[in-house]
């Protein structure tokens, strides 16, 4: 004995309507004529569709969020709210804005059709209406409908996921401080107390011992610091700071390990006074002296300049280095990204340090970039207010 369903495909084969709707897909019809809603009644109940008919632009709006379809059949002319209107409704409506609407008119001119469009209609069927071209529109519309939603679903789970991951990474990363920083200072200790009477090769063992705990001390810190600025958890203290002085002490500190390389200043007198975080920025420096130390071949320069900006101060740091292809430009500002070098220069990196300053420089209401000069190199650059930009 042959189900309904059975029935149903066989009335759609015998029509020429092989692909049968979505479980479940809901149609939503407004059209003022009654003989157009019962044929569309008869057509869409047939192949399983949930229908809701409405005569009224009014009504339909009334209805529709509760109602909830994967699609709306909309015709132009009505009483009242015409189609564009209703249609211009249904997308500032929040519950029914993402719903694909498919105008139903007789009106066939290039502009009655752009209106559709531009009222948000994503389709358009002539009137009369041909029956399996309108099957196949629908069926096309709910899918990618369903669809999309899944999509949406799915990117809103994982970036669920990824908050959980962010919050699990921070709470170890934070536990992990102490018990680095108690390795470091006892093993800084037998390096003072003992490290005389040690030979040659457990001195070496004993300072790259001290050596990688600093680097996994300073990645923690890194870490912790990105979600923070992430999380606006991080408070930006802003004062006025001349920068000569700053980038001054920074280089001939020990802070920043040359390698050898040669640091030269390029800050020009008219150079307006910054309005920045101090510490923030000393760790912007920071971490761009030291990419652009790790990048540069043996024996070459590295310069820090900065000059007077519309937006304030423009301070960058360049090297005689390779440059970044422009299609990764804007992805090396991204957390654990890296770039793969053949030259031999690389030193492996979280591909936090970057992340760190772009979050850091905007925190503070500026912006930050790369570039390839004309003259060679690699050039990082970021702009800060400065006292002389309200």
């Amino acid at each position: 004995m042959a189900t309904c369903d059975d029935v149903r495909k066989r009335r759609c084969v015998m029509s020429g309507y092989t692909e049968g709707p979505i479980q479940g897909a809901r149609v939503l019809v407004v059209d003022d004529e009654p003989t157009n809603l019962n044929l569309l009644e008869t057509v869409l109940s047939r192949v399983g569709y949930q229908i809701a008919l409405f005569m009224r632009g009014q009504d339909a709006l009334a209805a529709a969020g509760e109602f909830a379809p994967d699609v709306i059949l909309l015709d132009i002319r009505m009483p009242g709210l015409d189609g564009y209107e209703v249609c211009s409704r249904l997308k500032a409506d929040v519950k029914t804005r993402g719903v694909p609407v498919i105008f139903m008119s007789g009106l066939t001119s290039g502009d009655d059709i752009a209106a559709g469009f531009n009222a948000g209609g994503v389709d358009f069927v002539t009137k009369p209406v041909h029956q399996l071209e309108l099957l196949a529109r629908l069926n096309m519309h709910v899918r990618l409908f369903r669809a999309y939603n899944s999509l949406a679903e799915q990117h809103q789970a994982l970036r669920e996921l990824e908050k959980y991951r962010d919050t699990l990474v921070h709470m170890v990363v934070h536990d992990m401080r102490s018990p680095l920083q108690s390795i470091l200072g006892h093993l800084q200790l037998i390096e003072q107390s003992a490290g005389d009477r040690l030979g040659k090769d457990d001195r070496l063992c004993l300072s790259q011992a001290i050596g990688a705990t600093r680097r996994l001390s300073r990645l923690t810190s890194e870490i912790i610091d990105v979600n923070r600025l992430e999380t606006r958890c991080m408070s930006v203290h802003a004062r006025p700071l001349a920068l000569l002085p700053l980038v001054n002490r920074l280089v001939t500190s020990e802070i920043v390990c040359t390698r050898g390389h040669q640091i030269a200043l390029a800050v020009g007198v008219d150079c307006p006074l910054l309005e920045a975080d101090p510490l923030l920025l000393e760790r912007i420096l920071m971490n761009l002296l030291d990419n652009a130390i790790k990048y540069s071949p043996d024996g070459t320069t590295v310069t820090v300049g900065a000059a007077p900006d519309p937006h304030g101060v423009r301070v960058w740091v360049q090297n005689q280095g390779v440059g970044v292809p422009e299609e990764h430009q804007q992805r090396i500002f991204q957390k654990f990204t890296t770039l793969h070098q053949d030259d031999g220069l690389r030193e492996k990196s979280s591909g936090l340090g970057l992340a760190f300053c772009k979050l850091a420089v905007e925190a503070q209401g500026g912006k930050i970039g790369v570039e390839n000069p004309p003259e060679g190199g690699c050039r990082f650059w970021f702009v800060v207010p400065s006292m002389d930009v309200s």
